[in-house]
């Protein structure tokens, strides 16, 4: 399991709502490249917003769905990038006394992929780091409020 987190300055509202705008995953998501759609009913569970996913010229359609939501706690979603590469990640807000602390944990979903553990989460620990900070940073420039740079951990 690749566990990762961010801690902000901003409330848990605040980060739970950049969660919630999947247009924006691009700009922080490492992988996400574009968005295609968002149904109508967002962010109800089982809905999904729509990507592109992939790096450098291999990149795939695919879709994410909500499996639960409980604002401004906790956000899970499946993850998918192609049948054969799928994941369900969990984003876990926590308040504290100077703002929040964004978990962000990711294990693969599709067949065989606990036996892949081992291999998979080094890089995806990399990976949601550099989102992570990504995502610091868009908080950050979001409302031009000056905030300390984001502290990003792994677990």
């Amino acid at each position: 399991m690749a566990k990762n987190c961010v801690r902000t300055e901003r409330s848990p509202d605040e980060v739970f709502e950049h969660l919630l705008d999947p247009w924006h995953y691009p700009d922080w998501l490492l992988g996400a490249s574009t968005m295609r759609d968002v149904d109508d009913d967002w962010p109800a569970v089982g809905s999904a917003f729509h990507h592109r996913v992939g790096f450098g010229p291999i990149k795939v359609n695919d879709r994410s769905r909500i499996l639960e939501i409980d604002r401004p706690k906790r956000l899970v979603l499946h993850v998918r990038a192609t049948p054969a590469v799928q994941a369900i990640v969990t984003f876990t807000v926590e308040p504290t006394a100077e703002g929040s602390v964004l978990w962000l944990e990711e294990v693969p979903a599709m067949k065989g992929g606990q036996l892949l553990r081992p291999i998979l989460d080094p890089p995806t620990h990399v990976r949601n780091k550099a989102s992570l900070e990504n995502l610091g940073d868009l908080m950050r420039r979001d409302d031009g409020t000056p905030e300390p740079e984001a502290e990003v951990e792994a677990e």
